[in-house]
């Protein structure tokens, strides 16, 4: 079972990215999909509650990067929320650890390479990221890693939509089918990945 979470709109958006792409994905029982709430004080409570209760082997976080032209996976979430962007609580946070005392970052543990592969195999743009921000999105994967130290985790940062991105000057997007099939094949890798370290 892989869990698969996305973040609701935020920040004055009415569409958030990962949202449109997961509630679009195939319904089956391998996958559980569960939203986020774009709020520090929920997703340290939802993401632990989802885990326990879901037991996945794998966890793939999904969120909106505005200004990236291409899906990026991220290799590293910091234990810092910093940012003049109000939560959907409409609290600010500056400078504050994600876990009081915890270790200063975390790597993914997904097959990066594996997905970065599969997905440029079908001829779609995919690529690594060094930053996950310190916004909702890089406390989800500090969070999953801290949560749960034993199950593969990683995050997955998806472009704007071409409705989002015409909404501000200049601004990269991508087709919401190619987005969906960019996750799809990142999701089928995971599956080929856990099957095989099963049997090893």
């Amino acid at each position: 079972m892989i869990l698969v979470t996305y973040f609701d709109p935020f920040g004055g958006h009415i569409a958030n990215v990962s949202q449109e792409v997961a509630t679009r994905l195939p319904r089956c029982d391998d996958v559980a999909i569960r939203e986020l709430r774009t709020a520090r004080r929920d997703v340290e409570k939802q993401l632990p509650q989802w885990i326990a209760e879901i037991e996945p082997n794998a966890i793939l976080g999904l969120g909106q990067a505005q200004g990236r032209s291409v899906p990026t996976l991220e290799r590293i979430g910091i234990n810092l929320i910093d940012s003049q962007t109000p939560d959907n609580r409409q609290e600010i946070h500056r400078d504050d650890p994600i876990v009081f005392g915890g270790p200063s970052a975390y790597f993914s543990t997904l097959p990066l390479r594996r997905i970065l592969d599969a997905v440029r195999h079908q001829g779609l743009p995919i690529d690594l990221s060094l930053s996950a921000g310190s916004f909702m999105c890089n406390q989800a994967l500090y969070l999953m890693r801290h949560s749960a130290p034993d199950i593969p985790a990683g995050f997955l940062h998806l472009p704007l939509l071409p409705a989002q991105a015409a909404q501000t000057s200049h601004t990269p997007s991508m087709a919401l089918n190619d987005q969906l099939t960019v996750v799809r094949i990142t999701l089928d890798t995971i599956t080929t990945w856990l099957r095989t370290r099963q049997h090893v």
